[in-house]
């Protein structure tokens, strides 16, 4: 049934918040509750990096907030996720605010930025088994939010044309991309991801879909399928194709929009579900109330410099868009006990030319095609030309973070100058930038190592020669084989050396486009709080509270802005119709699942008691970087050999640990007999369900 609102008293206005509001804490639970009284002090005391503060709470009842306005749904941001929880909690019949922080005509969300691409699927199953491989070596995500995030994705095709009403011609071409080059400019390595199937996205027809996904070596990989809205990217067609659906149903009576108007705190009631929110408009604090909840879509902290600072230790980044995105909605959700994770996990560490002048850069820049990077004291450390996926480099055989020794230059010669100015805003020559200081420069490298100490911000550069070496043996190798260069100690081919003075340096920073971590969220997109239960009327969409543990594929956020957007307003509009089915059992990331289910096997599994079959047997069980699977051999009623048939397990530590157990297992009576090695417990953990789930096969 749908509400209607009511502004009560007549227009908006501003009030001054009843006792049970701090100004100061930004503190907002009742003092006489049950599960908030367990989590108050939690919450408190998980204040860290600049992130929230709280003071004690009054006690004032709920029942005796002054409202300004009350609606079904309250909407707090409007980007990608944002206008997806309007356009779903629209549809379901929900009357809907939306309040977004920036003015109208410059709101500078990441949706707006971002490449355009959105994660859909063919196979809800073989998607969730790719991520579950991507993220499988970090144990801190939900197998319930990932299956939620899939499952959506396999009915993205349907929700962006018939829903948000993109054109179906774009979004599956009956013709390749490749044939059409004017329609759909993409570069020619993109083309040949187009593959033309038999029924494209389930619309009945043959038509191209867009494969690409940065990890093609994961099995079911394939299945990581991206729409587009117009067939290019760098257009902001998804974000104008969310906008237009927004609009299209703004209404006085079912939908309205906000602009300039942030929200400051979460109102809870006495049992600690959320019934509202007090946003800023027109310089004055209105109380809202949301009979179903309310929807958190304002973005992650990218432009918060403490909270960059404090979860990434990084002591400054480059924006690349979200100039707005200060961690708001964060710092609301924790005020009321909500569980954050993946604070850490980042998309973009890039690195990009520093100038002050910008506001924000694209996607990095910092070409090194004819120099170095050197760090703080001098020395290189990394290949400069090396592949990203994200920001991340594989070294080891392991994608990470790139290293971001800061502050970190740029060295070049006179010869890359010659070839081609370095370009984020500077002067078509980079004279203007040389003359002005923000390119440093000298003669000889040692006067240039004097200029970056004079600059202030490297003040021992170079002082033990580190760039004198890094640059001898860069040399060396562009010089080797007849000028032809050859691969270094980083795995770059070395071709044009840095020896032509006068020499050159550029400071450089990392550039990030978004934030992963926020408020941990289930499959219904629900809010978590640190019982692990998810906090009534609170729900969030969008790249806060990512479901992307550490390692992130492209096109990942703007699915989540629509399909956890989508759920977010869909499930806070059905709890206002008292339809919604939340979750009530305690939400378990993947390695307290596996934590558990060994803890209660292991008193039961430990003995190998039993009358065995003499055979050789197949099994397999949960490690630390994914499933292992074992051979076992039994003769006599006893375990007589033990093999490794597959594992991922980390190659220095799990993997040197397997064989060792497997001469262990040989005739022991119980599994707790294995010593467990060093580091390798959890791999213990799965190879001793793999040998139990072998043996299982013997009864």
């Amino acid at each position: 049934m749908q509400k209607q609102v009511r502004h009560l008293g007549g227009e908006p206005k501003g009030l001054i918040p009843p006792a049970r509001f701090h100004t100061k804490g930004d503190f907002c639970m009742s003092t006489n509750v049950s599960r908030r009284n367990l989590l108050k002090g939690a919450a408190m005391g998980a204040v860290a990096m600049g992130a929230v503060t709280g003071t004690a709470l009054a006690d004032a009842p709920a029942a005796d907030v002054q409202w300004d306005a009350e609606y079904d749904v309250v909407v707090l941001g409007l980007g990608g996720a944002g206008a997806n929880a309007a356009v779903a909690a629209y549809e379901e019949g929900a009357t809907v605010l939306v309040c977004e922080k920036a003015p109208e005509g410059e709101e500078p969300c990441n949706t707006k930025a971002s490449g355009q691409f959105v994660i859909a699927t063919d196979d809800a199953d073989q998607l969730y088994g790719y991520f579950s491989k991507l993220m499988g070596k970090f144990q801190n995500w939900d197998e319930e939010a990932l299956m939620g995030m899939c499952e959506g994705a396999a009915g993205n095709w349907d929700w962006m044309i018939n829903t948000l009403g993109a054109d179906p011609e774009l979004v599956c071409p009956e013709v390749s991309p490749a044939d059409q080059p004017d329609k759909f400019p993409m570069e020619a390595a993109q083309k040949d991801s187009w593959v033309l199937t038999d029924n494209a996205w389930g619309l009945g027809r043959a038509g191209y879909v867009y494969h690409w996904n940065e990890f093609p070596e994961i099995p079911e990989s394939e299945h990581c399928l991206c729409l587009t809205a117009s067939g290019t990217r760098f257009d902001a067609s998804y974000y104008n194709l969310c906008m237009a659906a927004v609009n299209a149903r703004v209404d006085d009576e079912k939908l309205t929009v906000w602009k300039s108007c942030a929200g400051k705190r979460l109102i809870t009631d006495e049992a600690g579900a959320v019934i509202g929110v007090v946003v800023e408009k027109d310089g004055a604090e209105l109380n809202i109330k949301a009979n179903g909840g309310v929807c958190l879509c304002t973005g992650g902290f990218e432009a918060n410099k403490d909270m960059i600072a404090g979860f990434t230790q990084l002591p400054y980044t480059y924006l690349q868009a979200g100039t707005t995105n200060t961690g708001d909605g964060i710092k609301m959700a924790q005020q009321v006990g909500a569980e954050l994770w993946h604070m850490s996990n980042v998309s973009g560490y890039m690195w990009t030319y520093q100038n002050p002048n910008l506001t924000t850069t694209r996607f990095g820049g910092a070409s090194a095609k004819n120099g170095i990077y050197a760090g703080l004291d001098g020395s290189r450390f990394q290949n400069e030309q090396a592949a990203t996926r994200h920001g991340r480099i594989s070294i080891g055989g392991r994608w990470i973070s790139t290293p971001m020794p800061l502050p970190a230059y740029l060295i070049i010669d006179s010869a890359h100058i010659a070839d081609g100015p370095m370009t984020n805003g500077f002067s078509d020559d980079n004279q203007a930038e040389i003359e002005s200081g923000l390119i440093l420069s000298g003669d000889t490298i040692a006067d240039l190592s004097q200029a970056i100490r004079d600059a202030g911000d490297a003040p021992d550069f170079n002082a033990n020669g580190e760039l004198d070496k890094a640059l001898e043996k860069y040399n060396k190798h562009c010089h080797a084989n007849d000028n032809q260069g050859e691969e270094d100690d980083w795995g770059r081919m070395c071709t044009v050396p840095v020896e032509t003075g006068p020499f050159y340096a550029l400071k450089i920073g990392p550039t990030l486009f978004n934030t992963q971590g926020g408020p941990r969220r289930n499959g219904k997109a629900q809010v978590i709080g640190i019982d692990g239960l998810p906090i009534e009327g609170l729900f969030e969409g969008g790249e806060m509270g990512s479901v992307f543990a550490d390692m992130y594929n492209g096109g990942g956020n703007l699915s989540e802005t629509m399909v956890f957007g989508r759920y977010a307003g869909q499930n806070a509009a059905k709890r206002a119709q008292g339809t919604f089915e939340g979750a009530t059992e305690k939400a378990m990331t993947h390695q307290e699942k596996l934590d558990a289910e060994a803890a209660a096997a292991a008193g039961a599994a430990s003995e190998l008691t039993g009358d065995y079959a003499d055979g050789t047997y197949e099994g397999s069980g949960q490690g630390y970087g994914g499933k292992i699977t074992v051979s076992v051999t039994v003769e006599g009623g006893k375990i007589s050999g033990c093999e490794v048939v597959e594992s991922s397990e980390t190659a220095t530590i799990g993997e040197l640990a397997l064989p060792t157990y497997c001469e262990e297992v040989v005739g022991v009576d119980n599994l707790d007999d294995i010593d467990i090695a060093s580091g390798a417990s959890n791999t213990l953990k799965g190879f001793k369900a793999a040998v139990q789930d072998a043996l299982s096969q013997a009864k």
